[in-house]
């Protein structure tokens, strides 16, 4: 899709976030008993990856997604970032490795 859009609108710079990615690789570290903090997959916001069955995020998910943003977008190193965002997760950590693994193609 992006593809496509860029051909059919050449003058305009368009590229993705891998804000998803954050979800699932938050997921998959929750699954391996790797989230130094204590999280439930569904639940209240501050303590869950989802608040619901429809997907809508728990905060670590959303803390974490914003990290990818604040890269994507903004270009800022996460390495030396000092955002602090409430977790004993290194989230500014996963967030990189969340960037640093998107196709170069779709990247700003």
């Amino acid at each position: 899709m992006i593809n496509e859009l860029r051909s059919e609108f050449p003058s305009t710079t368009i590229f993705t976030i891998p804000t998803g990615w954050s979800t699932i690789k938050l997921a998959q570290m929750y699954q391996e008993n790797l989230l130094l903090d204590t999280i439930t997959i569904f639940g209240p916001k501050p303590t869950s990856l989802f608040t619901d069955q429809k997907g809508h995020q728990g905060q670590i998910a959303i803390e974490t997604g914003t990290l990818v943003w604040l890269q994507s977008i903004y270009n800022i190193d996460l390495t030396t970032n000092t955002y602090e965002t409430g977790f004993n997760t290194d989230l500014h950590d996963i967030a990189k490795q969340v960037t640093d693994n998107h196709d170069s193609n779709y990247k700003q």
